[in-house]
Formats: C-alpha cells, structure tokens, sequence
C-alpha cells in the first residue's frame, strides 16, 4: 500500500492512459546553474591566472589546480544532459517532467557533492566516484522517460534530433562511467594511474551528440530536416566511439601504440560523423530564409568553431578537441535561449543576449592570436556576465510572450514539431 502510494504521488495518469511524471524543473535549473558556476571558477581562476593577479591563497590555488577537472566533468555533462535533459527533454517527448524524479534528485545531489570536493581539493578520487554515481542516476532517469513515452505513444512519430542527441548521449554516459569508476576503484592506491583527463573522449562524444541535436532544433524554425539520417549517423558514432574508448582504456598504459592508435581511430570517426552531420545540416538550411535571432546565432557559432577545429586537425594534427570543448559553450547558450525563448515563450533581454553573443565571439577569435589570451579571458568573463545579466533579468520579470514566438516556431512535413 505504501508503495502504490509514493509511486501515485510521483506519476499521475492522464485521460488517454498516459502516464505524466512531476516536473523536474528545479533540479534542471540547478544543473545549469552548477555548469555555469563550474565554468566561472575554473575559467575565472584560470584567467587570474595568466594575469598574475591572482591571489596568493590556498583557496585560489586549489580552484586552479582544479580547473581541469571543473571543466571536463562539471561544465559540459551538467549543462547538456542534467540541465537540458530535465528542462527540455521532457517536454520535447510529450511529458510534464522526468519519469523518476527521486533518483534525478539524487543524481543531481552527488555531482554536486563531488564539485564541492574537487573545489576544496579535499579528495579527487572519492569526489569523481561521486560525479560518476550521480551522472548514472540522471543518465538512467533521461533514458527511461523516453522509452517510457516511446512505450505509450499511440501514434509513433519519429524523434527530432534533439531527442536523438540527448538520449544517445545519456547512453554514452551509462556505457563509459562504469569504465571510469572502475578504472578509479582498481587503482585506488596509486594516484598516478588515475586521469580524469583521459575521459576527454566520451564528454567529446556527448559534445557532438547533444551538441548537434541542439543545433538542429534550433535551425529547424527555418530549414527541413530529415531525422531518419541524422539518428543513424549520431547512433554510429556513438556506438563506434563508445568501443573505441573502452577499449583504449583496457589497453595496458595510456601511453601505448596501441592505445593512442585507437584513440587516433575514434577521434578520426568523430571527426567523420561531424562532418556527416554538418553536411546534413547544411542541405536543409541551404534554402531557408533566415533572420539572424539570439540562438540562430549561437547554432551559427558553434558550427564555425568545430569547422575550425577540423581543419587545425587536418594541418596539425589537433585541435578538434579544444573546439568540440568551445563548441560546448555556444550549444548550451544557443540552448538556453531557445528553451527560455522560443520553447517555453518567455521574454528575454534581446540586446543583452546580442551583447552576449558579440563579446564571446570576439573572445573566441582572441584565442587563436598569439599573447592575446589575457584580452580574450577578459572578454569571456564580460559575456558572463551578460549571460548571468540576461538569465535573472528573465527569471525575475518572469513574463509570457508566447505571440512572440508563435510566428517563428513552424511544422515540418513529417509531422514532429521543428
């Protein structure tokens, strides 16, 4: 009896026998806040850094020696799955919230525990076997609220792209993590055969999977896509890459032949189905008609920096990495503005997301001129500030213009809503 109890309290049925879970948008919002408080310290400290005026704290000095982990685990994962998977996702299968919200709660809980001690530099290992705890938890409630919705749709349409990225990408996560805590748990005694870093290659992979899934949606107010070739190709790459890294990772040292052949062979088919992707993306926007808007803008952004990174990786030999990372931060702002905006209609500061948008691109363009970082760290801290200006200013005025947006959101021919 207890137990039909909480289960009725958590899902509520609907009149044609559908199931609809409580809203998650508190621990969503909490998960975006924390990937942009990660951001802020690690990068901040970073810039304060290269400045020389950072101070001579123990405190300081701790969030720098952190800043690579901060901003691996704590900026792109949070963001794009915890963040938009809880806010967005839900809505984007035709449900009110995530289906296990208890266990998305719990989830959110331990990654920002494991924040917490990685600020304080108080224990890496128990802080990531933290983040790899909570980051299941999330993963497996994502995934379920979108077989479940699958389970129950009476007429199948297909999933946009968007959906397809978030639910691959969690499924990158519930794959890869068990490798990670794994790999921690067996050299628990030896610090240095433990690399957070080496997980570099499944956040690239949920960068590329959510990343461009966000794109799409954003660009599908203005162009056709078809999500049939779009699903197959992020559905390949996840697979191809998920085994690729695994398997370096059982590769005895990180350093081997072996492993960096690999790893070689997994960024060569990222790189592939980013490409693919790219190519699809242009195909249906070739045509459209299009005003350069707020999220338009960042999609536009992010396209452009990972292009970049391809042809660096093309003549250096590296570089798709760094971008795929940068090209994290204009998918989670391009998204943010389009959930507030044009998803669930709500006013925004549009000149200060445009002022937003110009002081990050100059700052992205700032990186690749020689001893200009100190200026370009400057610039990515005042678009922070927009960013944080724009966001409460449109939490506290809190006010609907769904008209607003009601003439750019459109119907493509296959039925799902672009």
């Amino acid at each position: 009896m207890m137990v039909a109890h909480n289960q009725s309290q958590q899902n509520e049925t609907s009149g044609n026998g559908m199931r609809v879970a409580r809203k998650g948008n508190g621990t969503g919002a909490a998960y975006v806040v924390l990937a942009a408080l990660a951001a802020l310290a690690g990068g901040g400290a970073s810039t304060l850094s290269e400045m020389g005026i950072m101070p001579a704290t123990a405190g300081w000095h701790a969030v720098v020696q952190a800043h690579p982990v901060l901003m691996l685990l704590y900026v792109v994962v949070p963001a794009l799955l915890g963040g938009f998977g809880s806010l967005w996702l839900p809505r984007a299968v035709q449900r009110s919230g995530v289906l296990l919200p208890r266990m998305n709660d719990a989830g959110f809980l331990c990654v920002f525990a494991g924040a917490a001690l990685t600020v304080t530099g108080a224990e890496l290992k128990t802080a990531t076997l933290l983040w790899c705890a909570g980051t299941l938890m999330t993963s497996m409630a994502l995934l379920v609220t979108v077989f479940d919705s699958r389970a129950d749709m009476e007429e199948r349409k297909p999933f946009s792209p968007f959906v397809w990225g978030e639910m691959l990408a969690a499924a990158v996560m519930l794959l890869t993590v068990p490798v990670m805590a794994g790999q921690i748990v067996k050299h628990w005694h030896d610090a240095a055969a433990v690399n957070v870093e080496s997980f570099a290659g499944p956040v690239g992979l949920v960068v590329l999977l959510a990343g461009f899934g966000v794109v799409f949606e954003i660009s599908s107010r203005v162009g056709k896509f078809s999500e049939k070739p779009v699903a197959f190709i992020m559905a390949a790459a996840a697979a191809s890459g998920v085994v690729a890294w695994t398997k370096s990772v059982f590769m005895q040292g990180t350093e081997s032949a072996g492993a960096m052949q690999v790893g070689s062979a997994m960024l060569a088919l990222c790189s592939f189905a980013a490409t693919c992707l790219a190519v699809l993306w242009l195909a249906g926007a070739w045509n459209a008609r299009a005003s350069l808007r707020v999220p338009l803008l960042w999609g536009l952004g992010f396209m452009g920096v990972v292009s970049g990174g391809w042809l660096v990786q093309l003549v250096q030999g590296s570089g798709l990495h760094s971008a795929l990372q940068l090209g994290a931060l204009y998918v989670v702002c391009g998204g943010f503005y389009l959930w507030r905006g044009e998803e669930c209609g709500y006013w925004y500061p549009q000149l200060m997301a445009y002022l937003h948008f110009t002081c990050t691109a100059v700052a992205t363009a700032l990186v690749f001129v020689p001893g200009a970082q100190m200026v370009s760290g400057a610039f990515f801290g005042l678009a922070a500030l927009c960013f944080i200006g724009a966001a409460v200013m449109s939490f506290r005025r809190n006010q609907q213009t769904t008209a607003q947006w009601a003439a750019i959101s459109v119907q493509d021919s296959k039925g799902y809503r672009a």
